[in-house]
């Protein structure tokens, strides 16, 4: 049910939606249903638009009843330390990349590479380019105007960095290679702060989230 629930909310972080049952992390449920077609020739459907569809089931079969209401979660901001950008040309477009990756970096990297972005655009970037940034990221730096700079990170950087202290995530600054270093693996968070002197900070702020008021254990019969 948990995972029904993430489907029909179209969410993949457990804080989004809150108040369900104990029962909805253990019961299992098949369901075979048709959602509308244009064809065989059409796009294949995607989550945002079943969503809609598997919250209606939910409440047609499983009796759910819910609501939306502000409740502080822990989310991160964006805040400036020793900013390490280029100022942009006005005049150029406005675009983020992904790119190839430079020669020696490390397996599974990636470069993000962005043209006259501002510090709230890339805030919005942020969200959900890693499985903490599920909430949307907070501009806090101050920094205005546009800004042209490069990101390489790899998302496998944390289980790396994992397995090679015996269990213990590498924090920023605790034996993780200089940024100089192009085969370093950094995480998103490490990147953020040694390759462009910002940093993602967790604070507690209101944001809303989906209280599911009830959901029966046993959906109505077929």
């Amino acid at each position: 049910m948990r995972l029904l629930i993430d489907r029909a909310f179209n969410t993949n972080h457990n804080d989004h939606v809150i108040g369900l049952p104990k029962w909805a992390d253990t019961e299992r449920f098949d369901i075979t249903a048709k959602v509308p077609s244009a064809g065989p020739s059409a796009p294949a459907t995607d989550l945002e638009s079943t969503a809609p569809m598997m919250r209606a089931l939910l409440v047609d079969r499983f009796k759910m009843t819910y609501h939306t209401e502000e409740r502080p979660v822990a989310a991160y901001s964006l805040v400036s330390t020793k900013p390490k950008m280029k100022k942009a040309d006005p005049a150029s477009r406005t675009h983020c990349k992904y790119g190839n990756t430079p020669a020696g970096a490390a397996p599974g990297s990636q470069v993000l590479t962005c043209q006259n972005i501002t510090m709230a655009q890339f805030a919005d970037r942020l969200q959900n380019m890693a499985q903490e940034l599920s909430w949307p990221v907070l501009d806090a730096t101050g920094i205005q105007g546009g800004w042209d700079f490069a990101l390489t990170f790899s998302r496998n950087a944390a289980m790396m960095n994992l397995a090679g202290r015996g269990g213990d995530v590498a924090q920023p600054g605790d034996g993780v290679p200089s940024a100089s270093d192009p085969s370093a693996a950094y995480t998103l968070f490490e990147a953020v702060e040694k390759q462009l002197g910002l940093k993602l900070e967790m604070q507690k702020r209101p944001m809303p989230v989906i209280v599911i008021d009830h959901i029966e254990q046993k959906p109505t019969d077929n």
